[in-house]
Protein backbone atom coordinates (compact mmCIF):
# COMPACT_ATOMS: atom_id res chain seq x y z
CA UNK A 1 0.00 0.00 0.00
CA UNK A 2 1.48 3.38 -0.81
CA UNK A 3 1.57 6.47 1.48
CA UNK A 4 -1.06 8.38 -1.14
CA UNK A 5 -3.63 5.19 -0.76
CA UNK A 6 -3.28 4.96 2.89
CA UNK A 7 -4.02 8.89 3.49
CA UNK A 8 -6.80 8.26 1.59
CA UNK A 9 -8.11 5.35 3.23
CA UNK A 10 -7.82 7.54 6.36
CA UNK A 11 -9.71 10.36 4.77
CA UNK A 12 -12.86 7.94 3.49
CA UNK A 13 -13.14 6.61 6.81
CA UNK A 14 -13.34 10.34 8.50
CA UNK A 15 -15.86 11.26 5.60
CA UNK A 16 -18.13 8.23 5.88
CA UNK A 17 -18.02 8.77 9.77
CA UNK A 18 -19.05 12.82 8.97
CA UNK A 19 -21.99 11.92 6.97
CA UNK A 20 -23.48 9.24 9.36
CA UNK A 21 -22.72 11.41 12.30
CA UNK A 22 -24.92 14.58 10.30
CA UNK A 23 -27.42 11.87 9.20
CA UNK A 24 -28.15 11.05 12.66
CA UNK A 25 -27.77 14.40 14.15
CA UNK A 26 -25.32 13.07 16.15
CA UNK A 27 -26.62 10.13 17.89
CA UNK A 28 -24.57 8.40 16.30
CA UNK A 29 -20.42 9.87 17.09
CA UNK A 30 -18.37 9.78 13.98
CA UNK A 31 -15.86 8.04 16.18
CA UNK A 32 -17.67 5.23 16.44
CA UNK A 33 -17.88 4.91 13.24
CA UNK A 34 -14.38 5.45 12.35
CA UNK A 35 -13.78 2.85 14.82
CA UNK A 36 -15.78 0.03 13.25
CA UNK A 37 -13.84 0.46 9.58
CA UNK A 38 -10.71 0.08 11.00
CA UNK A 39 -11.29 -2.63 13.17
CA UNK A 40 -13.15 -4.92 10.48
CA UNK A 41 -10.52 -3.49 8.12
CA UNK A 42 -7.64 -5.08 10.48
CA UNK A 43 -9.63 -8.15 10.64
CA UNK A 44 -9.92 -8.25 6.89
CA UNK A 45 -7.59 -6.25 4.56
CA UNK A 46 -5.96 -3.41 6.40
CA UNK A 47 -2.23 -3.41 6.68
CA UNK A 48 -1.75 -3.50 10.70
CA UNK A 49 0.92 -0.38 10.09
CA UNK A 50 -1.51 1.59 7.58
CA UNK A 51 -1.48 4.94 10.37
CA UNK A 52 2.31 4.52 10.01
CA UNK A 53 2.60 4.20 5.76
CA UNK A 54 -0.04 7.09 5.41
CA UNK A 55 2.86 9.46 7.42
CA UNK A 56 0.16 10.62 9.90
CA UNK A 57 1.81 9.02 13.06
CA UNK A 58 5.03 11.19 12.60
CA UNK A 59 3.07 14.39 12.44
CA UNK A 60 0.32 13.06 15.14
CA UNK A 61 2.70 13.78 18.35
CA UNK A 62 2.08 17.51 17.48
CA UNK A 63 -1.62 17.44 17.75
CA UNK A 64 -2.07 16.82 21.39
CA UNK A 65 -0.75 20.14 23.20
CA UNK A 66 -1.32 22.37 20.06
CA UNK A 67 -4.76 21.49 20.62
CA UNK A 68 -5.31 21.84 23.97
CA UNK A 69 -3.46 24.69 24.06
CA UNK A 70 -6.42 25.96 21.79
CA UNK A 71 -9.30 24.57 24.12
CA UNK A 72 -7.94 27.63 26.22
CA UNK A 73 -9.01 30.01 23.46
CA UNK A 74 -12.58 28.94 22.97
CA UNK A 75 -13.90 30.47 26.21
CA UNK A 76 -12.77 33.63 28.13
CA UNK A 77 -12.81 33.75 31.88
CA UNK A 78 -15.73 36.11 32.24
CA UNK A 79 -17.92 33.73 30.45
CA UNK A 80 -16.55 30.88 32.81
CA UNK A 81 -17.49 33.32 35.97
CA UNK A 82 -20.84 34.21 34.22
CA UNK A 83 -21.97 30.88 34.43
CA UNK A 84 -20.19 30.01 37.58
CA UNK A 85 -22.95 27.44 38.59
CA UNK A 86 -22.34 25.04 35.31
CA UNK A 87 -18.74 25.12 35.71
CA UNK A 88 -19.12 23.83 39.25
CA UNK A 89 -21.58 21.00 38.23
CA UNK A 90 -19.46 20.17 35.44
CA UNK A 91 -16.61 19.85 38.12
CA UNK A 92 -18.46 18.38 40.21
CA UNK A 93 -19.15 14.82 37.82
CA UNK A 94 -15.84 14.69 37.39
CA UNK A 95 -15.50 14.36 41.16
CA UNK A 96 -18.25 11.92 40.98
CA UNK A 97 -16.45 9.44 38.36
CA UNK A 98 -13.75 9.41 40.43
CA UNK A 99 -14.86 8.88 43.29
CA UNK A 100 -17.30 6.30 42.33
CA UNK A 101 -15.27 4.59 39.08
CA UNK A 102 -11.78 4.78 40.28
CA UNK A 103 -12.10 2.64 43.81
CA UNK A 104 -14.81 0.01 42.69
CA UNK A 105 -13.71 -0.26 39.23
CA UNK A 106 -10.57 -0.83 40.23
CA UNK A 107 -11.08 -3.19 43.02
CA UNK A 108 -12.85 -5.40 40.29
CA UNK A 109 -10.57 -4.87 37.46
CA UNK A 110 -7.21 -3.10 38.95
CA UNK A 111 -6.11 0.24 38.69
CA UNK A 112 -4.54 0.36 35.00
CA UNK A 113 -8.36 -0.88 33.63
CA UNK A 114 -10.17 1.52 35.93
CA UNK A 115 -8.32 4.66 35.04
CA UNK A 116 -8.62 3.31 31.60
CA UNK A 117 -12.52 3.64 31.91
CA UNK A 118 -12.27 6.76 34.15
CA UNK A 119 -10.64 8.85 31.58
CA UNK A 120 -12.42 8.90 28.50
CA UNK A 121 -15.69 8.75 30.09
CA UNK A 122 -14.60 11.96 31.90
CA UNK A 123 -14.02 13.54 28.79
CA UNK A 124 -12.77 13.62 24.91
CA UNK A 125 -10.42 12.55 22.70
CA UNK A 126 -7.76 13.80 24.52
CA UNK A 127 -7.83 12.78 27.90
CA UNK A 128 -8.56 8.82 26.35
CA UNK A 129 -5.11 10.19 24.23
CA UNK A 130 -3.60 10.63 27.43
CA UNK A 131 -4.60 7.06 29.10
CA UNK A 132 -3.63 5.17 25.94
CA UNK A 133 0.05 7.22 25.69
CA UNK A 134 -0.06 5.81 29.78
CA UNK A 135 -1.02 2.20 28.75
CA UNK A 136 1.17 1.66 26.38
CA UNK A 137 4.45 3.11 28.27
CA UNK A 138 3.08 0.76 31.04
CA UNK A 139 2.83 -2.47 28.69
CA UNK A 140 -0.45 -2.89 28.85
CA UNK A 141 -0.84 -2.12 24.97
CA UNK A 142 -4.76 -4.40 25.67
CA UNK A 143 -5.95 -1.38 27.25
CA UNK A 144 -5.93 1.15 24.61
CA UNK A 145 -8.72 -0.89 22.89
CA UNK A 146 -11.01 -0.64 26.30
CA UNK A 147 -10.03 3.54 26.11
CA UNK A 148 -11.55 3.56 22.69
CA UNK A 149 -14.34 1.80 22.95
CA UNK A 150 -15.47 4.04 25.84
CA UNK A 151 -14.45 7.22 23.74
CA UNK A 152 -16.60 5.40 20.96
CA UNK A 153 -19.91 4.88 22.69
CA UNK A 154 -20.34 7.11 25.49
CA UNK A 155 -21.83 9.65 23.42
CA UNK A 156 -24.78 6.86 22.81
CA UNK A 157 -25.74 6.85 26.57
CA UNK A 158 -25.18 10.50 27.34
CA UNK A 159 -26.84 12.40 24.30
CA UNK A 160 -30.40 10.77 24.70
CA UNK A 161 -29.91 11.45 28.74
CA UNK A 162 -29.16 15.01 28.02
CA UNK A 163 -31.90 15.65 25.52
CA UNK A 164 -34.73 13.71 27.64
CA UNK A 165 -33.77 16.12 30.59
CA UNK A 166 -33.40 19.05 28.80
CA UNK A 167 -36.97 18.82 27.37
CA UNK A 168 -38.33 17.78 30.95
CA UNK A 169 -37.25 20.87 32.26
CA UNK A 170 -38.00 23.33 29.76
CA UNK A 171 -41.43 22.06 29.89
CA UNK A 172 -41.60 22.76 33.58
CA UNK A 173 -40.05 26.13 33.32
CA UNK A 174 -41.70 26.99 30.11
CA UNK A 175 -43.41 30.23 31.67
CA UNK A 176 -40.50 31.71 32.74
CA UNK A 177 -38.27 30.72 30.35
CA UNK A 178 -41.10 32.90 28.09
CA UNK A 179 -40.99 35.92 30.00
CA UNK A 180 -37.08 35.90 30.85
CA UNK A 181 -36.47 36.63 27.37
CA UNK A 182 -39.38 38.90 26.96
CA UNK A 183 -37.70 40.89 29.82
CA UNK A 184 -34.21 41.07 28.00
CA UNK A 185 -35.80 41.19 24.55
CA UNK A 186 -37.25 44.74 26.26
CA UNK A 187 -33.93 45.54 27.88
CA UNK A 188 -31.48 44.82 25.29
CA UNK A 189 -27.61 43.51 26.30
CA UNK A 190 -25.33 45.87 25.18
CA UNK A 191 -22.45 43.44 25.88
CA UNK A 192 -19.16 45.05 25.87
CA UNK A 193 -16.24 43.31 24.14
CA UNK A 194 -13.84 42.12 26.78
CA UNK A 195 -10.27 44.31 26.83
CA UNK A 196 -6.98 42.60 26.74
CA UNK A 197 -3.75 43.34 27.70
CA UNK A 198 -2.23 42.68 24.47
CA UNK A 199 -4.26 44.10 21.59
CA UNK A 200 -5.06 41.36 18.88
CA UNK A 201 -3.35 41.18 15.67
CA UNK A 202 -4.69 43.57 12.99
CA UNK A 203 -7.07 41.14 10.88
CA UNK A 204 -4.56 41.75 7.58
CA UNK A 205 -1.70 39.55 9.89
CA UNK A 206 -3.99 36.99 10.96
CA UNK A 207 -2.76 34.61 8.61
CA UNK A 208 -3.00 30.63 9.10
CA UNK A 209 0.89 31.10 9.83
CA UNK A 210 1.41 33.58 11.90
CA UNK A 211 -1.30 32.47 13.97
CA UNK A 212 -0.09 28.80 14.43
CA UNK A 213 3.52 30.08 15.20
CA UNK A 214 1.90 31.92 18.03
CA UNK A 215 -0.27 28.50 19.18
CA UNK A 216 2.87 26.41 18.90
CA UNK A 217 4.94 28.99 20.45
CA UNK A 218 2.39 29.02 23.69
CA UNK A 219 2.36 24.92 23.74
CA UNK A 220 5.95 25.01 23.88
CA UNK A 221 6.82 27.26 26.19
CA UNK A 222 4.03 25.22 28.36
CA UNK A 223 5.45 21.57 27.67
CA UNK A 224 8.91 23.19 28.77
CA UNK A 225 7.78 24.68 31.75
CA UNK A 226 6.23 21.82 32.71
CA UNK A 227 9.44 19.88 32.00
CA UNK A 228 11.32 22.18 34.38
CA UNK A 229 9.30 19.80 37.08
CA UNK A 230 9.80 17.03 35.97
CA UNK A 231 6.39 16.77 34.81
CA UNK A 232 4.55 16.72 37.96
CA UNK A 233 1.90 18.85 36.80
CA UNK A 234 1.46 16.74 33.24
CA UNK A 235 2.16 18.34 30.28
CA UNK A 236 -1.29 18.47 28.96
CA UNK A 237 -2.63 20.33 32.47
CA UNK A 238 0.09 23.15 31.64
CA UNK A 239 -0.51 23.60 28.18
CA UNK A 240 -4.36 24.27 28.96
CA UNK A 241 -3.44 26.54 31.58
CA UNK A 242 -0.77 28.08 29.67
CA UNK A 243 -3.68 28.74 26.67
CA UNK A 244 -6.11 30.03 29.06
CA UNK A 245 -3.44 32.59 30.02
CA UNK A 246 -2.70 33.97 27.01
CA UNK A 247 -5.75 34.57 25.44
CA UNK A 248 -6.56 36.62 28.60
CA UNK A 249 -3.61 38.18 27.92
CA UNK A 250 -4.77 38.84 24.61
CA UNK A 251 -1.40 36.93 22.88
CA UNK A 252 -3.74 34.30 21.31
CA UNK A 253 -6.61 35.09 19.74
CA UNK A 254 -10.30 33.41 20.02
CA UNK A 255 -10.78 30.38 18.53
CA UNK A 256 -7.69 30.23 17.22
CA UNK A 257 -6.92 26.92 15.08
CA UNK A 258 -10.37 27.55 13.64
CA UNK A 259 -9.10 31.15 12.23
CA UNK A 260 -5.58 29.31 10.87
CA UNK A 261 -8.19 27.00 9.35
CA UNK A 262 -6.45 24.28 10.46
CA UNK A 263 -8.58 22.56 13.06
CA UNK A 264 -10.00 20.00 10.83
CA UNK A 265 -6.61 18.75 10.24
CA UNK A 266 -4.87 18.53 13.66
CA UNK A 267 -8.37 17.07 14.85
CA UNK A 268 -7.60 13.94 11.80
CA UNK A 269 -3.70 13.83 13.28
CA UNK A 270 -5.17 13.34 16.78
CA UNK A 271 -7.42 10.74 15.18
CA UNK A 272 -4.71 8.84 13.69
CA UNK A 273 -3.00 8.28 17.10
CA UNK A 274 -5.81 6.46 18.40
CA UNK A 275 -6.61 3.95 15.49
CA UNK A 276 -3.43 2.26 15.58
CA UNK A 277 -4.63 0.49 19.10
CA UNK A 278 -8.08 -0.76 17.12
CA UNK A 279 -5.56 -3.64 15.20
CA UNK A 280 -5.17 -4.94 18.60
CA UNK A 281 -8.68 -5.57 19.00
CA UNK A 282 -9.73 -9.41 17.86
CA UNK A 283 -12.83 -10.57 18.17
CA UNK A 284 -11.79 -11.97 21.42
CA UNK A 285 -10.75 -9.37 23.23
CA UNK A 286 -13.51 -7.26 21.96
CA UNK A 287 -15.80 -10.01 23.53
CA UNK A 288 -14.13 -9.78 26.91
CA UNK A 289 -14.51 -6.49 27.56
CA UNK A 290 -18.24 -6.18 27.10
CA UNK A 291 -19.03 -7.06 31.03
CA UNK A 292 -16.12 -4.05 31.95
CA UNK A 293 -17.74 -1.80 29.44
CA UNK A 294 -21.11 -1.49 31.17
CA UNK A 295 -19.81 -1.55 34.49
CA UNK A 296 -17.65 1.10 33.55
CA UNK A 297 -20.44 3.52 32.42
CA UNK A 298 -23.08 2.27 35.08
CA UNK A 299 -20.79 3.29 37.54
CA UNK A 300 -19.79 6.91 35.30
CA UNK A 301 -23.01 7.42 34.82
CA UNK A 302 -23.99 7.15 38.37
CA UNK A 303 -21.54 9.19 39.47
CA UNK A 304 -21.99 11.91 37.10
CA UNK A 305 -26.02 11.72 38.22
CA UNK A 306 -25.30 12.16 42.06
CA UNK A 307 -22.86 14.58 42.00
CA UNK A 308 -24.28 16.43 39.73
CA UNK A 309 -27.87 16.07 41.22
CA UNK A 310 -26.09 17.06 44.84
CA UNK A 311 -23.91 20.41 43.43
CA UNK A 312 -26.88 21.74 41.23
CA UNK A 313 -29.12 21.67 44.61
CA UNK A 314 -26.61 23.45 46.37
CA UNK A 315 -26.17 25.90 43.96
CA UNK A 316 -29.90 26.36 43.12
CA UNK A 317 -29.98 24.90 39.51
CA UNK A 318 -32.99 22.07 38.88
CA UNK A 319 -32.32 18.49 38.81
CA UNK A 320 -32.65 17.67 35.73
CA UNK A 321 -30.59 20.63 33.85
CA UNK A 322 -27.98 19.74 36.45
CA UNK A 323 -28.08 16.50 35.69
CA UNK A 324 -27.78 17.65 31.85
CA UNK A 325 -24.47 19.62 32.56
CA UNK A 326 -22.39 16.64 34.21
CA UNK A 327 -23.50 14.71 31.28
CA UNK A 328 -21.78 17.04 28.99
CA UNK A 329 -18.52 14.81 29.92
CA UNK A 330 -20.18 11.71 27.58
CA UNK A 331 -19.98 13.33 24.22
CA UNK A 332 -19.42 17.22 24.88
CA UNK A 333 -18.96 20.03 21.79
CA UNK A 334 -20.35 19.49 19.12
CA UNK A 335 -22.52 17.27 21.14
CA UNK A 336 -24.18 19.88 23.41
CA UNK A 337 -24.45 22.28 20.55
CA UNK A 338 -26.83 19.92 18.76
CA UNK A 339 -28.42 18.96 21.80
CA UNK A 340 -29.51 22.62 22.62
CA UNK A 341 -31.19 23.05 18.93
CA UNK A 342 -32.96 20.04 18.83
CA UNK A 343 -34.57 20.29 22.45
CA UNK A 344 -35.56 24.59 20.98
CA UNK A 345 -36.80 22.70 17.81
CA UNK A 346 -38.83 20.62 19.31
CA UNK A 347 -40.34 22.76 22.14
CA UNK A 348 -42.23 25.32 19.47
CA UNK A 349 -42.53 25.87 16.31
CA UNK A 350 -42.24 30.29 16.98
CA UNK A 351 -38.82 31.11 16.34
CA UNK A 352 -39.39 34.05 19.23
CA UNK A 353 -40.02 30.38 22.17
CA UNK A 354 -36.50 28.52 20.26
CA UNK A 355 -34.36 31.62 20.63
CA UNK A 356 -35.88 31.94 24.59
CA UNK A 357 -35.21 28.13 25.37
CA UNK A 358 -31.84 28.71 23.48
CA UNK A 359 -30.94 31.63 25.77
CA UNK A 360 -32.32 29.20 28.74
CA UNK A 361 -30.68 26.14 28.32
CA UNK A 362 -27.38 27.10 25.49
CA UNK A 363 -24.75 28.94 28.30
CA UNK A 364 -24.92 26.19 30.58
CA UNK A 365 -24.62 23.50 28.69
CA UNK A 366 -21.73 25.36 26.51
CA UNK A 367 -19.97 25.87 29.93
CA UNK A 368 -20.76 22.52 30.93
CA UNK A 369 -18.87 21.10 28.18
CA UNK A 370 -16.19 23.10 28.42
CA UNK A 371 -15.55 22.21 32.35
CA UNK A 372 -15.68 18.70 31.68
CA UNK A 373 -14.21 17.51 28.32
CA UNK A 374 -11.94 20.52 28.34
CA UNK A 375 -10.99 21.88 31.20
CA UNK A 376 -12.11 18.76 33.74
CA UNK A 377 -11.18 15.31 31.99
CA UNK A 378 -7.53 16.92 31.42
CA UNK A 379 -7.15 17.78 35.22
CA UNK A 380 -8.69 14.64 36.24
CA UNK A 381 -6.67 12.28 33.51
CA UNK A 382 -3.66 13.90 34.80
CA UNK A 383 -3.66 13.42 38.15
CA UNK A 384 -5.07 9.87 37.41
CA UNK A 385 -1.72 8.63 35.47
CA UNK A 386 0.07 9.83 38.28
CA UNK A 387 -1.21 6.97 40.68
CA UNK A 388 0.14 4.87 38.00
Amino acid sequence: MTQLLAFLVILIASAVGDVVSIKSRARIPSLLIMMLIFMFGYWTIFPKDIVEISGLTAMAALASPIIITHMGTLMSFKQIADQWKALLIGLGAMVGIGVLVLPIYGAIYGLPMAISAAAPISGGIVAGLMAMEKMQAIGRPELQVLVMLFLALQSLIGMPLAANLLKKDVAKNWDKIVSTHHANMAQGDPAEKEKKLIPSLPKEYQTPFLLLAKLALVAWAAVSFAGLFNDVIHPYIMTLLFGLLAYYLGFLEEDILTKANSSSFLMLLLIAALLPSMSQATPQLIASMIVPLLVGFALGVVGIGVMSYVVGRLVGLPSAMAISIGSTALYGFPGNYMIVQEVARSASQDPEEQKAVLNYIMPPMIVGGYSTVTIGSVLLTGILLNLL
